[in-house]
């Protein structure tokens, strides 16, 4: 006869092997999660001061200077933009005052003209005498007249031809009348003479030499 006993041990000892498989999510929720841990081990290395963040005192001291250096620069830069100016007013007004000796001379032209009693002679002699004033004082500021003459070869460096005209005989571009004076102030053009040019004529018969000499 068995032994209910022993049937009674089987039983449980196979109820207690016997292992239900689990899905992978349910793996997964059953082991621990650890995820966040690393998330904040991860946050807190970011929040470490690093060497290279840390200030350097050699290098905020040069950045100093350069801030200086630079506000000093841009003060000198602005004190010679006004120091130019103020030589180029008191140079005009230098002019200015020289120029009002000859400006007197003109009114006291104008009060002779006015008042009467004084002949055309002594008036013209008057306005010649303040007309070279006013060159003198030019002269004293560095201008100078071309030197420009009729027949003189036309240069266009120096002349500015407002009418041309063939002439005969000529044999290159030469000036015929001069209307208007050129300036130059040191070595730099001011304004240039302006002209009448006359150009030669080619003859005919030089034209016709010049085809036949080419054909040949």
């Amino acid at each position: 006869m068995a032994d209910p006993r022993r049937s009674t041990k089987k039983k449980k000892s196979g109820t207690s092997a016997r292992r239900i498989p689990l899905s992978r999510a349910e793996e997964e929720k059953s082991q621990p999660d650890n995820r966040d841990d690393d998330v904040k081990i991860i946050e807190a290395e970011n929040q470490k001061p690093s060497p290279d963040t840390e200030p350097d005192p050699i290098r905020l001291q040069l950045q100093d200077k350069l801030l200086r250096l630079q506000a000093e620069f841009d003060n000198y830069r602005k004190r010679q933009a006004r120091d130019f100016r103020k030589l180029c007013d008191q140079g005009k007004i230098d002019l200015i005052k020289e120029l009002l000796a000859v400006l007197d001379n003109y009114h006291r032209a104008e009060n002779l003209v006015k008042e009467g009693g004084h002949s055309v002679e002594e008036i013209t002699n008057g306005l010649m005498k303040t007309s070279e004033q006013l060159v003198e004082i030019l002269k004293q500021e560095g201008l100078r007249e071309l030197d420009v003459k009729k027949d003189d070869p036309f240069d266009p460096n120096i002349h500015e031809a407002m009418i041309a005209e063939n002439r005969e005989g000529l044999k290159r571009d030469t000036v015929l009348e001069i209307f208007q004076k050129g300036y130059q102030i040191g070595q730099d053009l001011l304004r240039p003479a302006r002209v009448r040019v006359g150009k030669p004529v080619q003859e005919a018969g030089a034209g016709e030499d010049a085809d036949e000499d080419g054909r040949e």
